[in-house]
Formats: structure tokens, sequence, C-alpha cells
């Protein structure tokens, strides 16, 4: 099956592809290589970089154009990776100094509001305002703390399945009042993972807490467990929520980003450190008015 070369250029790539064929065929050298997208068969989009060069006397025509296309659609996952790690690297060294310099004077704020609160009879209602506000701070702090800390320290060997049962008896509680439904699909077999038990479950409880928040009408979370290979086991949590606007998916897990109208962004931040200091993956996808699944891979240590 023939296509022309508009059918498999993306269109916002049109207009620069007429472009550099203007260009190319006011000369013989080629031009330099440049990234275009095109749409495969199955409508996928491709990322490529393509050069093309003025052919002279081909198959009775007086010239053609002739370009070569290079995918390098792992060459720019590859670049995105790294450009992510040197994020959350930097975003830590950031993040400890800033926790550090905020931690003592917030000790004292709070000490000395429990102080004065303890010695009048009156204004109680606003130094709970301000002790909770400082509550507040520091549990941001503790976010940072979370992110700048070295992770992963403390690895040994853990029923993975044990550690979700643990995560979803936490929030049951919140996901009832919700009216949120938690339910799990395992395959046989019990994944073993080396890993910092207590990260993994703030990783699993910060993700469900996201899907129970992203259903305020209820509605049913999926947890499923794939351990169909051998090496990994793959862990997917999707929600029946507002889902997240396409624009927005890629900025997910980047410093200060969040989607939720009092959150910090800090909290997919930190479980993608966390994972990705477990040698492991995690990436989203979602549909608006329709929900979000995030999926994890982690290497598996052994299966019984």
């Amino acid at each position: 099956m023939n296509y022309s070369c508009q059918e498999l250029l993306h269109p916002d790539y049109l207009a620069k592809s007429f472009q550099r064929i203007e260009e190319v065929l006011k000369t013989d050298e080629p031009n330099e290589f440049s990234e275009f997208k095109l749409i495969a068969m199955d409508g996928r989009i491709i990322d490529t970089e393509v050069s093309s060069v003025r052919i002279h006397n081909f198959q009775g025509h007086e010239y053609v154009v002739q370009s070569v296309f290079r995918d390098i659609t792992e060459r720019k996952k590859e670049e995105e990776a790294l450009i992510k790690a040197e994020k959350l690297f930097i975003a830590g060294q950031m993040a400890a100094g800033i926790a550090h310099e905020i931690r003592n004077p917030l000790t004292s704020l709070k000490g000395f509001t429990q102080f004065l609160k303890s010695k009048t009879d009156n204004y109680h209602e606003y130094y709970d305002i301000m002790l909770t506000e400082l509550d507040r701070i520091n549990a941001i702090v503790q976010e940072f703390m979370a992110l700048a800390k070295p992770q992963a320290n403390h690895l040994k060997n853990h029923d993975l399945i044990n550690i979700m049962q643990h995560v979803n008896t936490l929030l049951e509680t919140q996901a009832n009042l919700n009216n949120v439904q938690i339910r799990t699909q395992i395959d046989d077999g019990h994944p073993f993972v080396r890993c910092d038990e207590n990260q993994l479950k703030q990783v699993f409880i910060n993700i469900l807490k996201n899907a129970i928040e992203a259903m305020p009408e209820g509605g049913e979370v999926m947890i499923e467990l794939d351990t169909r290979q051998s090496d990994l086991v793959m862990i997917q949590i999707t929600d029946q929520g507002i889902g997240i606007p396409k624009e927005q998916l890629g900025k997910l897990g980047g410093p200060f980003f969040t989607t939720k109208s009092s959150g910090t962004g800090l909290g997919l931040m930190v479980c993608h450190r966390i994972i990705q200091a477990h040698q492991g993956t995690m990436f989203i996808t979602s549909e608006l008015n329709k929900g979000t699944t995030v999926t994890i891979q982690l290497p598996v240590i052994q299966q019984y």
C-alpha cells in the first residue's frame, strides 16, 4: 500500500516539511537532520529525525528528493528520563536546604504558640488555627525531607502482596467515608521484591489517596498485580475519577506541579524518586472523565 508524505507526516510538521523541500531543491547538498513526527499505520506517533537530498535524473525524472528517516523514539525516552533524573536530583538538593532552614524556626513558633495558648483563657480558636497551619507547614517540610534524603537504604526481601494488603487496611476507612470501593486482582504467585518496606508503602498510600480524592462522588479503585513475567511484577492502580488533561500528564512528578488546589506537587515526585531507587519504573495514563491508571514495575527477587 502506497502512502504520500502528507499522509505519514504529523499535521504540525507539514509546513516545516514543505519549507525544507524548497530549501533542498536549491542545492545538491543534503540538509541537516531535523526532528519530525510521523504517524504509523496503527495511529502511533513516532519521533524521527530526517535529512533530505536532491537527486538528478532518477527513473525518468529530472530530479527527485530523497529523504532518510531515523527512528529516535528510544533516544527521546532516554533523554527525557535523564532530564527527569536531573530535575529530581536538583529538587532534592534544594529541598534539603529549604527544609533545614525552615525546621528550626518552625519548631520555635509551634512551641511558643502552644505556650501562649496555655497561658490565656481567650482567643483559643485563633491559637488553634495557628497551630493547624503550623502543622500544615510541618507536613510540607516533611515532604521536603522525604524528597531530599537518600532513598532505599534499608533493603530486605518482602512479599509485595502483604505490603499491598497492609496499605489497603490503612486506607479502608478513608475509602468507605468517600464511598469508594478498593478491589484487588492478583495473578497466581507471591512476588517478592527487595525493597525498603516503609518507602514502598509510602508510594502506594500516596497513589491510592490520590485515586480516592479523584472520585468525589465515589467509585471503584482497582489494584492489579501482574506476576506473569519471571523477572518483574507490574502493579496497576486504576480509578474512575475525573482524569487528567493530556497536556498536564507530562508535567506530573515535576517540582511543585499539582492538579490539586491545596497540593504541593511533592507527593508524586517523592514516589518517582523511591521507585527509581528501587530500580523500577512508574508512569501514568489518564483520560478525562474516565479515570487514571498508575503503572509501577519492580524487579522480582523470587516467586512462590
